[in-house]
């Protein structure tokens, strides 16, 4: 609905409306990249330089258990896709959608067209997640053989959760086994404000989020259709569990959105129940310096990258001596890009398609089941405990 602020108060009154807030925008996840500018696919190096996914599959023990089929898809909901990339174009099966309407997030970006086949990565994002799961060339993916398909709910700027909630019920609805999201946000469970920005009016818009109610209606939704989410915990170091700290961030988020928000603070999709939620890990087994954590919060750990040797360069004015000597290349991880090439990442997005790409090659093992039986497989066979 496209209303002014005054139309807040009516919205709420309407009957069969149960909350209403001013769209809230998603930023790209926020990961530093380092071009792979010295790859070469012709020499077969890339497998030498995926520590990860050496990591994840045990030296590539696991593709002798199996490596996926495309009896099983993953749908990923992201930046979009490198269509025609050499390691990803074998599991790219039909049916990619784009979700981004023609003029991109508030009418500022012209170059997008609204057209629902226009689901080509002008980002890099989507495409590195991609790789994850089912890269399967110069690089290879934890799965594969998997069935991916793209839903493209980000151009180069901002996204807005329609569009993501949007992407998630068209790809249930195509019978996705596993939604990847690599994404996050946040919500509240309290009171919230919105300052016009124009005006400087505040209008208290009750005490519940439009946005995290239908979070909740859409993950309900898609696991009864049979689909598992699979979605990132963020990159904000913040402990979720706290809630002060968690509204904290929120307001500092936010407000440039004309919002504040008084109460307990979430991140979504990772928060809703039925979500596995993902935490990430660097070379060492321990929590990256970045993910946000929390006991009752994240589900599963993987790996995803770390930046502890980034941060101490970087703030020791020696970034050039850190590229020069390619450190990046024991604490990020390479995979593949927009451009039919790979860069270097890290993130809880880099872990979280790691997971779904485990979830699948479960599901092709054991077979179709629901995304409870799912949830629990996972945390019993693919896990080290810790």
């Amino acid at each position: 609905v496209k209303a002014s602020t005054a139309a807040f108060s009516k919205l709420k009154g309407m009957a069969g409306v149960s909350a209403a807030n001013p769209s809230i925008s998603w930023k790209l996840p926020e990961s530093q990249q380092i071009e792979a500018d010295t790859v070469n696919p012709a020499n077969a190096a890339l497998w030498d330089l995926q520590w990860d996914i050496k990591r994840i599959t045990n030296d590539g023990e696991s593709y002798k258990l199996g490596t996926g089929s495309k009896d099983v898809v993953v749908g990923i909901i992201d930046t979009g896709i490198d269509r025609d990339h050499p390691d990803l174009v074998k599991n790219l099966v039909p049916g990619s959608k784009n979700f981004v309407p023609a003029g991109g997030f508030q009418g500022e970006e012209p170059y997008e067209t609204g057209d629902p086949g226009a689901f080509d990565d002008i980002h890099g994002h989507g495409s590195h997640v991609a790789g994850s799961i089912a890269g399967n060339g110069a690089m290879l993916g934890v799965a594969p053989d998997t069935g991916i398909r793209a839903y493209r709910v980000f151009g180069a700027s901002s996204a807005e959760s329609a569009w993501v909630y949007a992407a998630m019920i068209a790809a249930a609805n195509d019978g996705v086994d596993v939604i990847s999201m690599s994404l996050s946000g946040f919500d509240i469970l309290g009171q919230i404000f919105y300052v016009d920005p124009v005006t400087g009016e505040k209008v208290n818009l009750g005490n519940d989020v439009a946005d995290f109610t239908a979070y909740k209606r859409v993950v309900d939704y898609v696991t009864k259709k049979g689909s598992l989410v699979v979605a990132a915990a963020g990159n904000d170091a913040v402990n979720m569990t706290n809630k002060k700290q968690v509204t904290e961030f929120l307001n500092g988020e936010y407000g440039g959105n004309g919002l504040y928000f008084i109460g307990a603070g979430h991140i979504v999709p990772a928060n809703i129940p039925g979500v596995v939620t993902v935490s990430a890990t660097g070379p060492n087994d321990v929590l990256a310096n970045y993910s946000n954590y929390g006991p009752g919060f994240v589900d599963i750990a993987a790996v995803g990258g770390d930046a502890r040797l980034y941060d101490q360069y970087t703030a020791e004015g020696k970034f050039n001596e850190y590229i020069a000597k390619r450190m990046f290349e024991s604490e990020f991880n390479l995979s593949a890009s927009n451009n039919g090439g790979w860069y270097w990442s890290i993130g809880t997005s880099m872990a979280t398609p790691k997971v779904s790409a485990v979830a699948a090659l479960l599901i092709d093992k054991y077979g179709k089941m629901s995304p409870a039986k799912l949830q629990d497989l996972l945390y019993i066979k693919a896990v080290d405990p810790v």
